[in-house]
């Protein structure tokens, strides 16, 4: 079966798989080549991807996956590939950190809005 893993701006993945491992909203599930089609809610987790033996992790955000005769399509909002698990929870653990860095300085820039917004309401009702 071929898998295609999507994020809104963009493809990240499109390759042949033997067994597909994904976090659903009601547990784990696993996707064979001979699963009826069907489509699934997804949560935050691990997917994992195996062809010969070997496996691909990805951390992904909630999502959807939609399986439909040879074809496994994932939509997600972000992604992020490891290695190994190990690998995974570093990539994680970076990619965390810069996602905080530019949260603070988007609050920051808010914040400075705000503050400015309101002092031209207050010079307008003076």
């Amino acid at each position: 079966m071929n898998i295609k893993l999507v994020l809104p701006y963009r493809t990240l993945l499109d390759q042949p798989v033997d067994k597909i491992t994904a976090p659903g909203t009601e547990g784990g599930f696993q996707v064979l080549p001979k699963h009826i089609d069907v489509v699934w809610s997804l949560q935050p987790g691990i997917l994992t991807l195996t062809k010969n033996n070997q496996d691909e992790y990805y951390a992904i955000q909630q999502g959807t996956l939609v399986k439909e005769g040879d074809a496994v399509v994932v939509s997600t909002f972000q992604a992020v590939k490891g290695d190994s698990l190990e690998k995974l929870h570093e990539s994680l653990a970076e990619n965390y950190q810069k996602q905080d860095e530019r949260e603070k300085k988007a609050r920051e820039v808010l914040v400075k809005l705000e503050t400015d917004t309101i002092r031209r309401f207050m010079e307008i009702e003076s």
